[in-house]
């Protein structure tokens, strides 16, 4: 049976407080971290759309920002996960601009792999994260049925330097806790997630360079990043 989101927890929520420093200023000023609201949600997929399918050390070696059909892919694939009510939306206090989203959603033990997608280029990219996540065998590893997953990390490049993502990272873990989830564990793909999902305490289970993945399987080539590695990573929520 699908994990749903205990309907005690209201929706939305928010989940974490932080100071930084506001774009183009050393003034410090208070974001929030909450769920995203299903009025959002159409931003929140421009917003990736807009920075991490651009920006993410995969996409961009892959150009899949630069094909209609790859996109059309990952579009679907977000929209099948924000209504589970788990993603995350950053925003400054006294804004309604959207700062950072995580798009999550809850890994299963009983999920079965078919992901099956219209593009050669995100099915690539799929296919390299399920890989990298049986590699690191979470469910068996942590004695687990559930955890907290993730399917894209991004904060608006005016914003970026201030540790937003390890904020937004960090706010998973009241999240979890309030919906009964012992664990979080993700698919980091470069320097800077990684980075921040150290900073908030996550340790890693399987860790590859991209120049390994090739070798793996040709259509996990990633030109320009073979010496980059990709990591599965989590946290345990107590």
């Amino acid at each position: 049976m699908k994990w749903t989101r205990p309907a005690k927890v209201p929706f939305p929520s928010v989940w974490h407080r932080f100071q930084a420093r506001a774009p183009s200023s050393k003034q410090l000023v208070w974001y929030t971290v909450q769920d995203l609201p299903e009025d959002r949600f159409e931003d929140a997929i421009r917003h990736m759309c807009d920075y991490f399918a651009r920006d993410e050390l995969m996409n961009q070696a892959k150009g899949l920002a630069r094909d209609l059909i790859a996109m059309g892919d990952v579009v679907a694939l977000w929209k099948a996960m924000l209504p589970d009510r788990l993603s995350l939306v950053c925003f400054r206090e006294g804004s309604d601009e959207i700062v950072g989203v995580n798009v999550l959603d809850v890994a299963s033990k009983s999920d079965k792999d078919d992901g099956r997608f219209n593009s050669a280029i995100f099915q690539a990219i799929y296919d390299t994260i399920e890989y990298v996540s049986h590699q690191a065998k979470i469910f068996d590893r942590y004695g687990v049925d559930h955890y907290l997953n993730a399917m894209g990390l991004s904060v608006d490049p005016k914003y970026r330097g201030r540790g937003i993502a390890t904020e937004i990272l960090r706010a998973r873990i009241p999240l979890c806790r309030a919906v009964g989830l012992k664990l979080s564990a993700t698919c980091f793909t470069g320097p800077s997630s990684q980075t921040a999902a150290t900073r908030v305490g996550f340790q890693e289970d399987f860790t590859i360079t991209y120049g390994e993945l090739a070798r793996v399987n040709r259509r996990f080539c990633y030109p320009g990043i073979e010496e980059n590695y990709c990591k599965y990573m989590s946290l345990r929520v107590d």
